[in-house]
């Protein structure tokens, strides 16, 4: 799933929404045009087109295949796999519970980077301050005095002549690129807006995203293999609704060999994506005829293991960035008052 023109929250719902329909057996073109006009803008916009198109004849997946970067490829692949095993609902499900472990994830790191944020701008303010208003002075100081400016004194001095990129460039860029970025995020800075808002710049957030992709692509083989679906175009649909276009590209060469008839264990040898665990066991039952049982417990070990990072990944990112960005904050200003002082006294003893 991506975040575009509809968010992580409005496909986490309507993909419950989706769930429950089929559950309770109601067409789904009906049930979503009674969605639209009971749940958000954006999200009954798009609940509203989907009725539409399939009353007009088309399949749920190409529907949402039209509304293009909106919603990702992916979605849309666990969408087919789900119908092609007869078990949407489920898949659907799972893919809502690894949005869910996502958000929380995200709202998290946010909450965790607000404190710090403000601490920086806070501290560059002040940093602001200091060459604005108390640095000329002490150099005025130390010049009146006729005292020789040791290392510290000339790095402080090249401050003083480019504190004007300090205090006004510096922050004038930062704040153009972040306008500029929020503005355009739809259009030509859209892959870096997507990248920023994903986090998966934070360390962590990658492997829980990894796991899960894991956990989604095992389990959608296992779902549609159950309902004695050929394995090469299980394993496509499986393959399809894990994030990762290397993987896209690799797992294509595994379908193709499958449909040569290679058999599954040789087809994953030249596969170097696929975790090495995963590829072991999917080979090993394979040979012994309980692979479905297999996929089951992949899914199921990959989907704790993300849990288990997610919990992680919150219980100790805000702590290591406050740690972090305060501790750098406070050496800064321990250094910037301290080692001035130092030079100034040792200029003093020298007299």
């Amino acid at each position: 799933m991506t975040q575009s023109s509809s968010s992580l929250d409005d496909l986490i719902l309507l993909n419950r929404e989706i769930a429950a329909l089929v559950k309770a057996g109601i067409p789904l073109e009906l049930g979503l045009k009674g969605l639209a006009g009971n749940v958000g803008t954006r999200l009954g916009g798009l609940s509203e087109r989907l009725s539409k198109r399939m009353a007009e004849g088309t399949s749920l997946p190409d529907a949402l295949a039209l509304e293009g970067p909106a919603v990702s490829p992916v979605y849309t692949a666990v969408m087919e796999a789900g119908l092609s095993s007869g078990r949407l609902p489920d898949a659907l499900e799972s893919m809502a519970a690894s949005g869910q472990v996502m958000q929380e994830t995200r709202q998290r790191i946010r909450l965790a980077i607000i404190y710090p944020l403000f601490c920086g701008v806070i501290s560059y303010g002040l940093l602001a301050g200091f060459l604005t208003f108390f640095l000329p002075h002490l150099l005025r100081g130390i010049e009146g005095l006729g005292l020789p400016y040791l290392w510290p004194i000339e790095g402080l001095k090249f401050l003083d002549q480019h504190k004007t990129y300090v205090t006004l460039v510096i922050p004038a860029v930062v704040l153009a690129v972040v306008v500029v970025t929020a503005l355009l995020r739809k259009n030509v800075t859209r892959g870096l807006w997507r990248w920023m808002t994903s986090f998966r710049w934070v360390p962590g957030v990658t492997s829980i995203r990894q796991s899960q992709n894991w956990a989604q692509f095992t389990e959608l083989l296992a779902m549609q293999l159950e309902h004695a679906a050929p394995l090469p175009r299980a394993f496509r649909l499986a393959a399809d609704s894990v994030d990762h276009t290397g993987w896209h590209q690799e797992s294509r060469m595994v379908c193709d060999k499958l449909e040569l008839g290679i058999p599954l264990p040789l087809a994953l040898e030249s596969s170097r994506l696929l975790p090495p665990l995963a590829r072991w066991m999917i080979s090993t039952a394979e040979r012994q005829g309980t692979l479905i049982p297999t996929l089951r417990q992949l899914s199921e070990m990959y989907r704790r293991r993300a849990l288990l990072q997610a919990a992680r990944l919150k219980t100790w990112l805000p702590v290591m960035i406050t740690i972090g960005v305060t501790g750098v904050i406070g050496l800064a200003y321990g250094l910037l008052c301290f080692i001035p002082m130092r030079a100034l006294l040792i200029g003093l003893m020298q007299e």
